[in-house]
């Protein structure tokens, strides 16, 4: 049985529509659409990294027990936010372009 998961990107950027099918996904793109795009966590960090070669670079834990991920491509140029909730489904929070890491200053006596 095929799953369907949509992937939304900013809105000058094409969409991507991912069917997926016993681990294997084949993708489409098309305009940006609003609605909201959640699925299986594997399976959304296989697409992005396969589309956009986005991979996790931060990540928390929601006082509610949620994880939040920060996902970029290795040149900044897209990056995208994922809420995993404690139920299981993920749901893309975000995406855009440019992503800039910013430089960690010291804090405390040492800096």
């Amino acid at each position: 049985m095929w799953a369907h998961l949509t992937v939304r990107r900013p809105d000058h950027v094409e969409n991507t529509e991912l069917d997926c099918c016993g681990g294997r996904c084949r993708c489409s793109n098309h305009p940006a659409s609003a609605s909201p795009v959640c699925g299986d966590r594997s399976k959304v960090i296989d697409s992005l990294s396969a589309k956009y070669s986005e991979e996790p670079v931060a990540v928390g834990v929601t006082s509610n027990g949620g994880v939040i991920e920060v996902l970029k491509a290795p040149d900044g140029q897209t990056w995208t936010i994922l809420f995993t909730y404690p139920s299981g489904p993920s749901c893309l929070v975000a995406s855009g372009e440019a992503w800039q890491d910013l430089e960690e200053k010291l804090k405390g006596p040492a800096a």
